[in-house]
């Protein structure tokens, strides 16, 4: 076993000698970039496998061999090719403002392509450009039917933060995508943070209602509503909430996250047992 090890050892060491590639690097992009390397090897002057191989060397963290094709392939045909994969290098670095120029040059060449804009808007969004990242957004969500929820939900967000859009803008676009889609739990429960930390608890209440099943079924689901009913000034409403929740909770594994879960509960009992009922007068 210990030669074994050893063994393993000595041929990893070899080859990141050999390649310049980190052993540790995922195995499946090791590949990759042995594949293109032979491959390479054969048409050096191929922009497009050049490219290819920068790609790999991004997602295996090797940013100067990265750069090393890229600046090899701006001399092979159109130098405009490359600047979408050396935007995205520059992306990843954080030097966004760099990142954004290249996706500029791409994009002028190639209006509308998916990746680009995508990585454009996600460097405006990290640069504070809130406006012209929220552009870009739209765009992808307006021209792609299938987008990931991902996007709406960076939408949302963006579109939430400003004054003149709000969150009125983007409750709407999130059901719209829920009513396109289904229930869509990640976009749901940003719209029930959106409408909790502007006091429409009762809007909450009614989001949490139409979450998944198997969500509304667990013991958390339950605290979140009482602590809704709560805030809205209905103490009596929140009690079967947590009685539920009480109940599951002490029947259940007694687990860190549940114990942590049921002194909540206790808390929240203790609350709504003390507070009034305005539903009830004085």
């Amino acid at each position: 076993m210990r030669n074994s090890r050893l063994l393993l050892l000595i041929c990893l060491t070899a080859f990141t000698l050999s390649t310049g590639v980190p052993a540790w690097a995922d195995a499946a992009v090791v590949l990759r970039i042995q594949a293109l390397t032979k491959q390479i090897e054969l048409t050096p002057n191929n922009q497009i496998l050049r490219l290819e191989r920068a790609m790999a060397y991004i997602e295996s963290n090797q940013p100067d061999s990265a750069l090393s094709d890229i600046l090899a392939a701006e001399t092979m045909g159109d130098p405009v090719k490359a600047a979408l994969t050396h935007g995205y290098l520059l992306y990843t670095q954080r030097d966004l403002l760099a990142a954004r120029s290249f996706f500029d040059r791409y994009l002028q060449a190639n209006p509308g392509h998916r990746s680009a804009l995508e990585y454009r808007a996600r460097a405006l969004r990290d640069s504070g450009e809130t406006r012209l990242a929220l552009a870009d957004y739209e765009y992808l969500i307006a021209h792609n039917s299938t987008l990931d929820p991902g996007y709406y939900l960076a939408a949302a967000r963006l579109m939430a933060g400003l004054q003149d859009r709000g969150v009125d803008e983007a409750l709407a676009l999130l059901d719209a995508r829920i009513q396109q889609q289904g229930q869509v739990t990640s976009l749901q429960r940003y719209a029930i943070d959106l409408e909790k930390n502007r006091g429409r608890y009762h809007g909450a209440i009614a989001r949490m209602a139409g979450l998944d099943k198997r969500l509304k079924a667990t013991a958390q689901w339950q605290a979140e509503v009482a602590e809704l009913w709560l805030l809205a000034g209905q103490p009596d409403e929140a009690l079967p909430y947590l009685s539920v929740a009480e109940e599951q909770l002490r029947s259940g594994r007694q687990t860190p996250v549940n114990r942590e879960l049921l002194a909540s509960v206790y808390r929240l009992q203790e609350q709504a047992r003390r507070e009034p009922n305005p539903a009830h007068g004085s």
